[in-house]
């Protein structure tokens, strides 16, 4: 792959992957994928430096021969897929249930404690 379009395009096609999804727009990839999912997979971390080397590779004539075509393409399909199988939504909801569902057994223990303590104290 040592033409240079093909990883601008694979670079181009992540970058526009995440804004769309998750509005991450500043940074470098790896930076953006963290926000968009949380704890990012080591072999993700591994791949978002892969494409960023050819990236920065690819902008020096010279060094452009070194870039590993299959590799970038790898990379770059496994970080497409794993965008495309985080739902944004479902996250939000997840969490906001989990926070309701927290607060919910806060409030028993509370009101558990209340009742022990009047009961302690005659008062029911």
């Amino acid at each position: 792959m040592s033409d240079s379009t093909d990883i601008t395009k694979l670079s181009a096609d992540l970058d526009a992957r995440l804004e769309n999804r998750f509005g991450a727009r500043h940074g470098s990839l790896l930076k953006r994928l963290r926000k968009a999912g949380g704890g990012v997979p080591r072999r993700l971390a591994r791949d978002a430096a892969v494409i960023g080397q050819a990236v920065e590779l690819d902008h020096h004539p010279k060094l452009r021969k070194r870039v590993d075509g299959p590799a970038v393409k790898a990379a770059h399909d496994r970080i497409a897929r794993h965008i495309d199988s985080i739902d944004p939504k479902e996250r939000r909801k997840d969490f906001w249930l989990g926070q309701l569902g927290s607060l919910a057994f806060n409030l028993l223990v509370i009101v558990a404690l209340v009742i022990i303590v009047m009961k302690w104290r005659g008062l029911f």
